[in-house]
């Protein structure tokens, strides 16, 4: 059976060699029943992510239908990476610098005491993918002063609202997503950490208010959640064939098959993208490892800012579990998180 276009794409996240499946794929190419393009070569990839005409959410639907009038809703409006506009810049550069203004001693030093938090001892296959998940949501809700004690809910919780929002959710996983998106709101209110306070003053000096930092706070932990862990987990499967120190698996698994391998823009207006006509209302499927270039991070204004903390995070990560003594041929019982977008293998024993 012929997959259209589309289809192709998103099985191709979890596949055995996605690269190799998108090289297949013409640099361009329509889907009329979806009314969508996939954009598959590097020249419309970086033409896509860099086009002012295409936005991250659809003109008739800033937020999901299903978030309306749910708490979820004003998490979701005033997350930075679900925003275009006039306000995008202001709020893009005041989580950038909330960010920045974290040491990276610190980032480093918190990274380890969490990892070692978490996992005390030689974890099975399973505590592996709890670990690969939790590590990086832990690390900012330690930043932002949230206590080990709540950790465990607390990643139960960004899971559950990550999985809420992302492509292809069914509706219990909507629902769930919704009740941990008031728990996630509540959780964080009057937090002091050095991160909250961050964000709280970058955004003061743009005249944002409270809701920005809450929702951004939230944001920060679930954008880092699934691609984190999707970087530990495939450069412990390199691991089992690859000689090299993390950082150097990291940058690998970020050039060869990056955790996140496509994100959606839908054209506010006509436009062109690499030759082609994108018409208003139509949505560009862009392959992050296209060709020869990989865009692990994205690229245009609504490029990652947190690719330096996901690097240390998932390089602490790896350090850790090599100090405990996981042994990468014990991992070879894993699946592909289910999911449109996130390659992230999940170890079972």
């Amino acid at each position: 059976m012929t997959l259209c276009p589309y289809t192709r794409a998103v099985t191709a996240v979890t596949s055995d060699n996605p690269h190799a499946d998108y090289l297949q794929m013409v640099p361009m190419q329509f889907q009329a029943p979806l009314q969508s393009w996939v954009a598959a070569s590097p020249l419309a990839v970086r033409e896509a992510l860099n086009n002012p005409h295409l936005g991250v959410r659809p003109t008739g639907e800033p937020i999901p239908t299903f978030l309306l009038n749910t708490p979820a809703e004003s998490i979701f409006g005033a997350l930075v990476r679900m925003q275009d506009g006039e306000a995008h810049p202001q709020l893009k550069a005041a989580i950038r610098q909330a960010l920045e203004d974290i040491d990276e001693i610190l980032i480093q030093q918190i990274a380890l005491t969490v990892a070692r938090e978490i996992a005390p001892c030689l974890p099975n296959a399973n505590q592996i993918t709890r670990f690969n998940y939790a590590l990086p949501v832990c690390v900012i809700a330690s930043l932002l002063g949230v206590g080990a004690d709540e950790w465990a809910e607390l990643v139960d919780e960004v899971l559950d609202f990550s999985r809420c929002i992302a492509p292809g959710g069914n509706e219990r996983q909507r629902d769930m997503g919704i009740l941990a998106a008031g728990r996630l709101s509540a959780r964080l209110e009057n937090r002091r950490g050095p991160l909250w306070l961050s964000l709280q003053r970058a955004c003061a000096m743009r005249d944002m208010g409270h809701q920005t930092v809450l929702s951004n706070a939230i944001g920060l932990m679930f954008q880092a959640c699934e691609s984190t862990a999707g970087l530990i987990g495939q450069a412990l499967l390199m691991m089992r064939n690859h000689d090299g120190d993390a950082q150097v698996l990291i940058e690998k698994v970020l050039s060869d098959t990056p955790p996140i391998q496509n994100t959606r823009r839908f054209a506010l207006r006509d436009t062109q993208v690499a030759g082609c006509t994108v018409l208003a209302g139509q949505c560009v499927l862009i392959l992050l490892c296209a060709g020869d270039e990989s865009f692990a991070f994205g690229d245009g204004v609504h490029r990652c800012p947190g690719a330096n903390w996901a690097k240390i995070i998932a390089r602490y990560g790896i350090q850790h579990l090599s100090v405990l003594g996981v042994d990468p041929q014990a991992l070879n019982n894993f699946h592909w998180r289910v999911s449109q977008n996130a390659r992230v293998p999940e170890f079972y024993l």
